[in-house]
C-alpha cells in the first residue's frame, strides 16, 4: 500500500481561480507522470487525500472519477483505486502499420491469424474498394497483440491482382501485412481513416478478454497504392481501456 506521505510532494492553492477538484486532479496527475505513483500502485484513500490537501471528500471523489474516466486510474471494488496501465498511443501524422507503430513506441507487436478467406465482395466493401460486388477479394482477420496482451481485432479486405495469393503460413510468420504486400510488389502510398467509439459485442469481448459493452475504438481505413487505387479497407476494433489516438495538426 502506498503511504499517504506521497501527498507531501504536492499542494493546492485555494486562492487560485481554478476549481479545487481540477487542482486535486492535477496534483494526482503530477504524482503519476513523475513516477511517484507507478502502474499498479494503490493511491491514498479519499479521506487521506482530503485531509492532506484540506478539501472535501466530494472534491477528491470528483477528481478521482475524472482520472478513472480518462484511463489514468482504475477502481477495484473492495480494494481501492490503482494507477492504471499506460494506454498505447497511436499517432496519425504518418502512414504506419500496426507493427511498425508498436515497435516505434517500444512495444512488442504480435499477431494471431483468426481467419483467411477468399470470397466475393459485399456491396458495401465493393463500393469502398471501387470494384464490382461479384469480384473476389481476400479477407484477413487477426488478433493483434502488444507485449503479449490482446488489444485489437483487425478485419482487412484486400483487392489484390489475381496472381497475388495469401497463405496462412506467411500471415502467421510475419506480423506486418503491409510488409507482405510490398514483398509481392504492391506499393502503398497513402491512407484515410475515421475513428468512432462503439460498445464491444459478445464476440469482440470474448476474443479481447473484456466485458460485453466495454468501449472500443473502431478505426475504419482505406489504403491506396502509388497509382491511387484503393487496395485495402480495414476495420480495427481497439480496446478503449488500452488505446488512445494522438492527432497533430498545424495551421
Amino acid at each position: 500500500m502506498i503511504a499517504s506521505n506521497v501527498l507531501d510532494l504536492v499542494d493546492i492553492d485555494k486562492d487560485a481561480p481554478l476549481p479545487l477538484y481540477h487542482q486535486v486532479r492535477a496534483a494526482l496527475m503530477t504524482l503519476i507522470t513523475e513516477g511517484e505513483l507507478k502502474e499498479g500502485n494503490l493511491i491514498p484513500t479519499e479521506r487521506e487525500i482530503g485531509e492532506k490537501l484540506q478539501v472535501s471528500r466530494i472534491t477528491v471523489r470528483r477528481a478521482i472519477d475524472e482520472l478513472v474516466r480518462e484511463g489514468y486510474l482504475v477502481t477495484q471494488q473492495g480494494k481501492g483505486t490503482f494507477v492504471a496501465r499506460p494506454k498505447i498511443e497511436r499517432r496519425t501524422t504518418q502512414m504506419k502499420g500496426f507493427s511498425e507503430q508498436m515497435l516505434e513506441e517500444g512495444h512488442k507487436p504480435g499477431s494471431q491469424l483468426l481467419s483467411l478467406r477468399h470470397e466475393k465482395a459485399t456491396a458495401h466493401v465493393a463500393a469502398i474498394l471501387q470494384i464490382k460486388s461479384d469480384e473476389w477479394i481476400w479477407v484477413v482477420e487477426r488478433l493483434r497483440y502488444a507485449n503479449d496482451e490482446p488489444i485489437c481485432i483487425s478485419l482487412t479486405y484486400l483487392n489484390l491482382p489475381l496472381e497475388v495469393v495469401l497463405t496462412p503460413t506467411e500471415l502467421q510468420r510475419e506480423t506486418s501485412l503491409w510488409t507482405i504486400l510490398e514483398g509481392k510488389g504492391i506499393r502503398l502510398k497513402r491512407s484515410e481513416a475515421t475513428v468512432q467509439a462503439i460498445p464491444a459485442g459478445d464476440r469482440e469481448a470474448e476474443v479481447l478478454h473484456i466485458e460485453t459493452g466495454s468501449p472500443l475504438l473502431l478505426v475504419e481505413g482505406v489504403v491506396y497504392t502509388e497509382d491511387n487505387i484503393p487496395v485495402e479497407y480495414h476495420q480495427m476494433f481497439n480496446r478503449g481501456d488500452r488505446y488512445k489516438y494522438s492527432i497533430q495538426s498545424s495551421r
